[in-house]
């Protein structure tokens, strides 16, 4: 038995941009697995309290009207969302968590709460980056590229859905435990600080790459 087993949150944000500091979470989604399969979904649209750009629009599919129309309160739903991934007491596992965990943070802050303190944080872009350091190809590393190298399939009409990509998330968090069984032994925090390290080895190697690079004419 493995933490995974025991269970996991995937989990998943669509947001009015890329801007942690400043953007909002428009969705979000969290699918519940134990013993390798799903048990529970939520999901959360939320109404913001600025304009969603088109170009964000495009990408998720929620427009102004439905975050204002159908959305919860902004402050409520952040609260709720919260409340879920802290009292579950389970690892979260986001595909590049980074993001979504700053972001939610931010957002969380910004209306009051607390960060998510204490919540294990695991990410299986950052475990497939450390296993696999060779993919070629442009933008390979993406989350639909991603899952389909581990033999996954979702819809194309689904993609950038919050609870849709969080499920698929969660699957690929299954698939790597199958792949790489050696990795998941470890108890969850324990596993996350690994992760974490990882990720902090490949921003510094991703830094030097930058620097070796010849200038761009100006």
């Amino acid at each position: 038995m493995s933490w995974v087993d025991d269970g996991f949150i995937a989990f998943d944000t669509e947001t009015t941009g890329v801007e942690v500091s400043a953007d909002r979470i428009v969705s979000a989604a969290a699918v519940e697995f134990r013993d390798g399969v799903e048990v529970s979904s939520r999901e959360w649209l939320i109404k913001v309290d600025v304009q969603i750009p088109q170009a964000a629009s495009a990408v998720h599919g929620i427009t102004d009207q439905m975050s204002q129309v159908q959305g919860l309160v902004q402050v409520e739903a952040l609260g709720e969302i919260r409340e879920y991934l802290v009292s579950s007491k389970l690892p979260v596992v986001c595909f590049n968590s980074q993001f979504d965990r700053m972001i939610l943070d931010s957002n969380l802050e910004r209306v009051g709460y607390q960060p998510l303190l204490g919540v294990v944080d695991i990410c299986p872009y950052v475990i497939d980056k450390h296993m696999d350091k060779y993919v070629k190809g442009k933008a390979q590393r993406r989350l639909q590229p991603t899952v389909a190298r581990y033999g996954l399939e979702l819809n194309e009409a689904d993609w950038h859905g919050a609870l849709a990509d969080a499920r698929i998330t969660g699957l690929l968090m299954l698939a790597q435990q199958a792949r790489y069984p050696q990795l998941f032994i470890s108890e969850s925090g324990e596993f996350g600080h690994l992760v974490e390290q990882w990720r902090k080895e490949q921003d510094a190697s991703f830094k030097s790459w930058l620097a070796s690079q010849p200038p761009r004419p100006s």
